[in-house]
């Protein structure tokens, strides 16, 4: 029963990846497919790479893995980081603004929804303190989030250098 949470999961993140992939279509074409494989694949192999320098762990309810990586994360990467900059263009801003802001909201979403809920709440991951880890540098003072602070960093760095890929690719090839 505690694994069809990860496949409830997996169901939810590859319908919202598909229904997203859909619509920025209509802004950008077929390289959307080479945006989302980026994301995908990039997703994860960072999370069994990351996951397994012991910065976190992912738990059992999370079903299906691939490697150390459940299923439905690299599919919940990609809604997110297509979603967000899918989420300015539909208000009219200018490409480059939307790349930005789907960096700033993505940031924002890990720290105040995916971490506090997926983490602290459901247990799907646990993050484990590693001497001299990534972003070691950030004093344990400001380190009073779910997550290290470097995981906020990338999830704002992240989306603007794929959705900055996608404009480029759409740029030249679109």
């Amino acid at each position: 029963m505690q694994k069809s949470v990860g496949f409830i999961l997996l169901l939810i993140s590859v319908a919202a990846s598909t229904i997203i992939l859909h619509f920025i279509w209509t802004f950008f074409g077929w390289v959307v497919f080479p945006h989302f494989l980026l994301i995908f694949i990039t997703a994860l192999v960072g999370e069994h790479y990351v996951s397994g320098k012991g910065y976190y762990h992912y738990t059992e309810p999370n079903g299906l893995f691939i490697g150390r990586v459940p299923t439905w994360i690299p599919f919940m990467w990609t809604s997110v980081i297509q979603g967000g900059i899918l989420l300015f263009l539909s208000f009219g801003l200018h490409p480059t603004f939307a790349v930005i802001g789907s960096g700033v909201v993505n940031s924002l979403l890990d720290l105040l929804v995916i971490e506090p809920f997926f983490c602290k709440i459901r247990d799907l991951w646990r993050w484990t303190p590693v001497e001299r880890g990534y972003f070691s540098f950030v004093p344990p003072d400001l380190n009073r989030f779910t997550a290290p602070i470097g995981n906020y960093v990338t999830w704002l760095l992240f989306p603007l250098i794929t959705n900055s890929v996608l404009l480029y690719l759409h740029a030249f090839f679109g």
